[in-house]
C-alpha cells in the first residue's frame, strides 16, 4: 500500500500527517483520501502530487504501487 504524506495544512484538518492507502492510479487514492477524511474534500482539488519524486499537476491516471511514496504539495500561484 502507498504512503501518503500530507502537508501541515491538510495535517491539521485530517490529525494526521500520513496514511497508507491502497489505489491504483491517483485518482482512486484522492476518493479514499475524501472518503476517510471529508473534511479535506474542497483543499484536495488544489493539490499538485508527487509520486516517487516525480511531481504531477494533473495526476489522475498516473499509476501507483504497493511502495509507492506519495506527497500532496500545495500549489503555488503566480503571475
Amino acid at each position: 500500500m502507498a504512503t501518503v504524506f500530507l502537508p501541515s495544512g491538510l495535517a491539521s484538518i485530517a490529525g494526521v500527517d500520513q496514511v497508507v492507502i491502497d489505489a491504483p492510479r491517483v485518482a482512486e487514492l484522492l476518493s479514499e483520501l475524501a472518503r476517510r477524511y471529508p473534511a479535506l474534500v474542497d483543499r484536495l482539488g488544489g493539490m499538485a502530487v508527487a509520486v516517487d519524486g516525480d511531481i504531477y499537476n494533473d495526476p489522475d491516471y498516473v499509476p501507483i504501487r504497493a511502495d509507492s511514496e506519495v506527497y500532496l504539495i500545495p500549489r503555488i500561484a503566480g503571475g
